[in-house]
C-alpha cells in the first residue's frame, strides 16, 4: 500500500474514531464543504499545515496518520493468536520468576 493510501485510510478511521462526519472535520478545519471528501477520496492532498490541523481536531500525532500499522486493514489482520501467545509466554517467565525467588526465600 502506497503513503496516500494509507493517509487516507487513516484520515477515514481517525475520523470516525472522533464520531466525525467529513463534513463536520471540515467545518472544523474552516475549509469548503467537500475538502475533506476530496481528500479521503485521493483528489487532493492537504498541506503540512492542514495536516496538523487535522491532528489537533482529531487529537492524534501527525505520524499516526502515517504509520501503516494503525491502518484499518492492518488492524483486520491483527493476528489474535500470536498476540496470546506472546502474552502468555511473558505472564508465565514473570510467573517463572516470582515462583523461583519465593522457593529460594523460603529455604533460606
Amino acid at each position: 500500500m502506497d503513503l496516500k493510501q494509507i493517509f487516507i485510510n487513516n484520515l477515514k478511521f481517525y475520523r470516525k474514531q472522533n464520531g466525525m462526519t467529513q463534513n463536520e472535520l471540515t467545518l472544523a478545519l474552516d475549509k469548503s464543504y467537500n475538502y475533506i471528501n476530496s481528500v479521503e477520496q485521493g483528489k487532493i492532498m492537504p498541506s503540512f499545515d492542514v495536516i496538523e490541523q487535522i491532528c489537533n481536531v482529531l487529537n492524534i500525532k501527525p505520524s499516526q496518520l502515517f504509520d501503516e500499522d494503525a491502518s484499518p486493514e492492518n488492524i483486520r489482520k491483527f493476528n489474535k493468536e500470536e498476540y496470546i501467545n506472546g502474552i502468555s509466554e511473558k505472564l508465565y517467565d514473570n510467573l517463572k520468576k516470582l515462583i523461583t525467588t519465593e522457593i529460594r526465600k523460603s529455604l533460606n
